[in-house]
């Protein structure tokens, strides 16, 4: 267990350190963890990310970190190396509800506090997902 919590505390640490730098303020990667962040906590009937992550359960816990792996393995394969980054981003953030330590509590509230930046400018610049088929209904 001390070496999860090892794991954890060097990615935590690592992750913030590069949100305070240029990472941090690109505007491709704010806007895909504010579209992922905030189609999320829609689908679940959550207010926010935060709500999110203090009412998931065990087994929303376990599928949303699922998730987070094959999406990131999904967008690794097709060279999308924000969406790699931003579903990383969350799977810390949904891991550091469970972490206690002391001194990384700042470190928690800031990757929450910039996932919610995130989610304003993913909605400021009018981000959405376009479903890949549409639909069109037949002739009447």
């Amino acid at each position: 267990m001390a070496e999860r919590d090892d794991i954890f505390r060097e990615r935590l640490i690592a992750m913030v350190g590069a949100m305070h730098d240029a990472e941090g303020r690109d505007p491709k990667l704010r806007r895909t963890i504010g579209m992922y962040a905030t189609r999320l906590f829609k689908e679940a009937g959550a207010r926010d990310w935060g709500d999110l992550k203090q009412r998931a359960d065990g087994a929303t816990y376990d599928s949303l970190l699922q998730l987070f792996q094959t999406q990131s393995d999904a967008a690794e394969k097709s060279g999308d190396k924000a969406a790699v980054r931003a579903f990383e981003v969350l799977a810390v953030s949904l891991i550091a509800r469970r972490q206690y330590q002391e001194d990384l509590i700042a470190g928690v509230q800031f990757l929450d506090k910039f996932i919610d930046l995130c989610v304003t400018v993913a909605r400021r610049a009018g981000a959405q997902f376009i479903p890949l088929k549409r639909s069109r209904p037949g002739p009447r």
